[in-house]
C-alpha cells in the first residue's frame, strides 16, 4: 500500500507553480508584442493564451499517451495553432515508433487527407529534455494511396516492420501523427472518420504518480511557452516584407531544419505567407496564377498577429480554389480590405487595417509563384 501524505510533495507543487507562471509570462508576452493595437487584437491576445494553454493541456497532459492512443480533433474555432487554416480538420495522436498501430475509419468525399508522421513536438519544445538530431516530419502519406473498401472504409497498420496490405512504415523517431483533411465547400463534403488503437498485449491500466504529474505540467508550461514566443516572433520577423506574399514548400523547410515548427511542415503542401498593411481607403490585391500542371487546392487565410486565423464562423475571412470565382485566364484574383469594395472574393479584415495572410497550396505539381501583390484605392 502506498504511503500517504498529508501535504502534496514538493517536486509536484513546483511543477503546478511552473505552469501558473507560464500562463502569466504567456501574458506578459502578449502585452510587450509588437502588434498593431486594434481592440481586436488586444482581446484575441488574451483569449489566445487560454486557447493555447487548453492545447498545452491536451497535448502534456489529457491525450499524451502511446501505450492507450486516442486520435482527436486537435484545432477548430475555439482552439487554433500557428496559422490554422479554416478549411482543415486536424487530428492528432500520440506515438511510439516501437508499437504497433490500426488506423481505421471512412475516407469522407473532402479532397485531401494527409498524414504527417513526425517527431515529438512535446521534445522540441522543452527546456527540461529538448530534442537531439532532426527534428519535425519524418513521413507523409495520402490516405487516397491506399486500398478503400468501396464505400470508402478504411484500415492501415503503422508499425516498424512492414506489415501486409496498407501499411505506414513507423520511421526512428516517429512519435506522432498528425490529420490534415482539407476542405474544399465544407457545404457539399462528408467529412472522415478516424479511429486508432494499440495491437499487441496488454499493458497495466496508468498509474498516475507525483513524479509524473509533474512532469506532464513541466511540459504543458513549456510548450504553452514556446507557441507563445513562436508567434510573437513570426509577427515581428515578418515586419520587413509589408504586403509581399512569399514563401517556399514543406518539404524544403523540413530538409533545411529551418526550426522546430517549419520542419513539421506537410511535405505536399507549398507554404506562402506575409504582413499585410493598409491605409483606411485602401486594399491589397492578390493575383495567383495555377502551377504548372495545376494543384489539387489552394487556400488563403487571414490571421491575427497571435497567428491565429481571424473569426471564420461569422466573416469571410478566407477563400479557397473551389470557392473563389477565377478569371477568365484560369487565375485568381483576392482583394483584402477592411470595407466591401464590391468585387469578388473579398476578404473582410473586420475594420484590422494590419495582419498577416498565409497560402497554401496541397500537391502542387510544380512550384507555385508568389503571388502578384499590388495596393489599390477603394
Amino acid at each position: 500500500m502506498a504511503q500517504t501524505e498529508p501535504r502534496p510533495p514538493k517536486l509536484l507543487a513546483e511543477a503546478f507553480q511552473h505552469w501558473l507562471d507560464a500562463q502569466r509570462e504567456a501574458i506578459a508576452l502578449v502585452d510587450s508584442a509588437p502588434h498593431p493595437g486594434h481592440p481586436a487584437d488586444w482581446g484575441e491576445g488574451y483569449r489566445w493564451v487560454t486557447r493555447i494553454a487548453s492545447l498545452a493541456q491536451n497535448w502534456a497532459i489529457e491525450k499524451n499517451d502511446p501505450l492507450r492512443p486516442e486520435i482527436y480533433l486537435s484545432q477548430g474555432p475555439a482552439r487554433k495553432l500557428i496559422v490554422d487554416n479554416p478549411d482543415v480538420n486536424y487530428y492528432f495522436a500520440r506515438l511510439d515508433e516501437n508499437e504497433t498501430y490500426r488506423l481505421s475509419g471512412n475516407r469522407g468525399t473532402a479532397p485531401h487527407v494527409g498524414f504527417t508522421l513526425g517527431t515529438d513536438f512535446l521534445r522540441s519544445a522543452s527546456s527540461r529534455r529538448p530534442e537531439t538530431g532532426p527534428t519535425g516530419t519524418v513521413g507523409q502519406y495520402n490516405l487516397d494511396e491506399f486500398e478503400l473498401a468501396q464505400n470508402g472504409d478504411y484500415e492501415i497498420l503503422l508499425s516498424r516492420e512492414r506489415q501486409p496490405g496498407n501499411w505506414i512504415p513507423l520511421a526512428t523517431g516517429a512519435a506522432q501523427i498528425a490529420v490534415r483533411e482539407t476542405f474544399g465547400d465544407r457545404s457539399l463534403e462528408l467529412p472522415a472518420t478516424y479511429r486508432i488503437e494499440r495491437l499487441g498485449d496488454r499493458v497495466p491500466a496508468p498509474e498516475l504518480t507525483p513524479e509524473g504529474c509533474a512532469e506532464q505540467l513541466h511540459d504543458a508550461a513549456d510548450l504553452l511557452l514556446f507557441i507563445v514566443r513562436t508567434c510573437v516572433a513570426m509577427w515581428r520577423g515578418n515586419a520587413g516584407h509589408l504586403n509581399q506574399i512569399g514563401g517556399a514548400a514543406g518539404q524544403q523547410h523540413v530538409d533545411a531544419q529551418d526550426d522546430a515548427v517549419r520542419t513539421h511542415s506537410a511535405t505536399d503542401m507549398v507554404y506562402q505567407g506575409g504582413r499585410w498593411k493598409l491605409e483606411p481607403d485602401q486594399a491589397l490585391k492578390l493575383t495567383l496564377s495555377p502551377p504548372a500542371g495545376g494543384s489539387l487546392y489552394w487556400g488563403l487565410t487571414l490571421v491575427n498577429p497571435w497567428a491565429e486565423s481571424y473569426e471564420y464562423r461569422y466573416s469571410q475571412v478566407c477563400t479557397n480554389q473551389a470557392l473563389a470565382r477565377p478569371n477568365p485566364d484560369g487565375s485568381w484574383t483576392v482583394v483584402i480590405s477592411a470595407r466591401d469594395p464590391g468585387v469578388p472574393n473579398w476578404l473582410d479584415t473586420g475594420g484590422r487595417l494590419e495582419g498577416f495572410a498565409l497560402i497554401r497550396w496541397v500537391w502542387a505539381r510544380s512550384l507555385p509563384a508568389n503571388p502578384v501583390c499590388e495596393l489599390i484605392e477603394l
